[in-house]
């Protein structure tokens, strides 16, 4: 396959991930927002929000003064930050249109009606009440498109290109996305297991469409502890890290030439990375740090994201890549 129309692939499976990933990071603000806080409490929600996605060097104005309009207007309308869903929504289309031939006519039509149908769920102030609805929707036409490609491209390399843009993604907005509740910073450490905890945590697994599926597996009320076990650790979940390492293994060994040393050395990276993480325990996460973790996490995802590009011939990076590790 020719270099371009692997990395055409690869990147729109990225932005219709990230569209998607970046929707889920405002729903969780717009759900942490709406939770009851002590009379004096800092209003951390809209700032963690622009810390995790990454955009706190782009966000215009200092992220402690976000509010649910200067992030919404950063994070969904700004054209000028790449992680925008308008940014994402424009560029997998911009990629899915220079390697037409080589997806189906339902994968464009879906990424192109996506594209089609923006501007007019945009016309609306994205207030309080519109926001949910728009979230949703792009959400929906996620799916949208994942079914489209899923249930129509043939198994082939294309297919593995687009995949392997799809885990990396998830991987990092998962990570990102935990990464949320350590920038929302309880009232008092006495808070910590309580009332407000408990929300804060649902509201993570609310906006990882994980909240039923944890109830099922677990059983039990939901704590950082569980969630992390959920979003981290548990093979069964579509989104956990576990998951994302796995199938980005996967597609790795069934693109990588035995003949090519810097893809077998790549290869031979995430599988030690996986194998890590299967050995990983809940204990040893939180006692280095749940932050600190999810920090490194993340960058070592954007060092595999960056490396394939390099070793399949994609060239220079795009400007359009994640800009920074929250820290």
């Amino acid at each position: 396959m020719l270099s371009r129309t692997a990395e055409g692939l690869f990147w729109m499976a990225r932005y219709v991930e990230r569209m998607s990933n970046t929707a889920r990071l405002l729903d969780a603000g717009r759900r942490l927002d709406a939770l009851p806080r002590r009379a004096g409490a800092p209003d951390s929600e809209w700032t963690s929000i622009v810390i995790a996605s990454g955009c706190s060097g782009s966000f215009p104005g200092d992220p402690k003064t976000a509010d649910v309009a200067s992030v919404c207007e950063h994070l969904v309308r700004d054209e000028t930050n790449p992680s925008s869903i308008v940014s994402c929504v424009y560029a997998a289309r911009r990629n899915a249109k220079a390697v037409r031939p080589a997806i189906t006519s339902d994968v464009w039509e879906a990424i192109n009606q996506t594209y089609v149908e923006l501007n007019q769920n945009l016309e609306a102030e994205l207030d309080r009440k519109n926001l949910s609805a728009f979230l949703d929707w792009v959400r929906g036409r996620a799916a949208l498109i994942y079914g489209a490609r899923g249930e129509t491209m043939f198994r082939d390399d294309g297919h593995s290109f687009a995949e392997l843009g799809k885990w990396i993604e998830r991987a990092d907005a998962t990570a990102r996305l935990l990464d949320v509740k350590y920038h929302v910073l309880l009232p008092d450490v006495a808070d910590v297991g309580g009332g407000l905890d408990y929300l804060q945590w649902t509201q993570i697994l609310r906006a990882a469409n994980s909240a039923t599926a944890f109830r099922h597996v677990y059983g039990r009320s939901v704590d950082a502890n569980g969630v992390v076990d959920f979003l981290v650790l548990n093979r069964e979940c579509p989104r956990s890290l576990r998951t994302a390492v796995n199938h980005l293994y996967g597609e790795l060994q069934t693109l990588v030439s035995k003949h090519d040393a810097p893809q077998n050395d790549l290869l031979q990276r995430v599988r030690a990375d996986y194998a890590q993480l299967m050995e990983l325990t809940l204990e040893e996460i939180f006692e280095e740090g749940l932050h600190e973790w999810l920090t490194q996490f993340i960058m070592k995802i954007n060092i595999i994201a960056s490396t394939t590009a390099d070793v399949f011939g994609f060239g220079a990076q795009p400007a359009v890549q994640k800009m920074q590790v929250a820290q």
